[in-house]
């Protein structure tokens, strides 16, 4: 019989009705949970929307010098070859030279 009271009073415990009061006191805390998550959810969105940020300001700065790199080489080798070019006329005009010294020596 003790079981069939305590079914009957969960069953009383379903069934009863709330007054207004402490629905909307359930509510209000319900609503103030929400709040609440959603403080920390858009705190955690922001944290987040931070770091991307910072990590598309490295990349942009890594992208830059790496293209700073690779315009410096391209340079370098524009350099590189024009120098080559004159050193190659240089050791003609040498090599010229040194036939018309041997010619008037010789």
């Amino acid at each position: 019989m003790s079981e069939t009271g305590y079914i009957d009073r969960a069953l009383i415990r379903l069934r009863r009705q709330y007054g207004k009061d402490e629905v909307v006191a359930a509510l209000g805390k319900q609503v103030s949970d929400r709040d609440i998550e959603n403080g920390k959810l858009n705190s955690e969105l922001g944290e987040l929307k931070y770091k991307f940020n910072e990590s598309q300001k490295q990349t942009n700065r890594d992208a830059k010098v790496e293209f700073r790199k690779s315009e410096l080489c391209g340079i370098k080798n524009k350099k590189i070859k024009a120098q080559a070019e004159e050193i190659k006329k240089l050791r003609q005009l040498r090599d010229k030279l040194m036939i018309q010294i041997n010619q008037k020596n010789g």
